[in-house]
């Protein structure tokens, strides 16, 4: 079987398009947040101040100064549209409910 040179040229364009495309898809969203009031993620209560925020997959985790402070997971849901800052949307009781990814269309929903 004969493979023209137009033919094999696509394909391997094909396949270095999904090589470089699939590690974007992978990659961990990390984000510096501020917090201006106390909330609670995971059962940890969280103070006002500076964090960093990875969302790997389903699953949060909130450091501060290097540390670990809490991690949750959740489930991805569409929202209306796309997340100007990253950041967390709380309850009336402080618990965080959504964490939210600048760009992204979707936030992670935390129950």
């Amino acid at each position: 079987m004969r493979v023209s040179h137009r033919n094999f040229v696509a394909l391997v364009a094909l396949v270095a398009a999904l090589a470089l495309a699939i590690p974007v898809f992978a990659r961990a969203s990390r984000a510096t947040i501020t917090l201006t009031d106390a909330c609670q993620l995971a059962g940890t209560k969280i103070q006002p101040g500076e964090y960093v925020m990875v969302v790997d997959g389903n699953k949060v985790t909130l450091l501060h100064h290097d540390k670990v402070v809490a991690t949750a997971t959740g489930e991805w849901k569409k929202a209306d549209g796309k997340f100007a800052e990253s950041g967390f949307a709380c309850n009336a009781e402080g618990r965080v409910v959504q964490v939210r990814v600048a760009g992204r269309d979707s936030y992670l929903e935390i129950s």
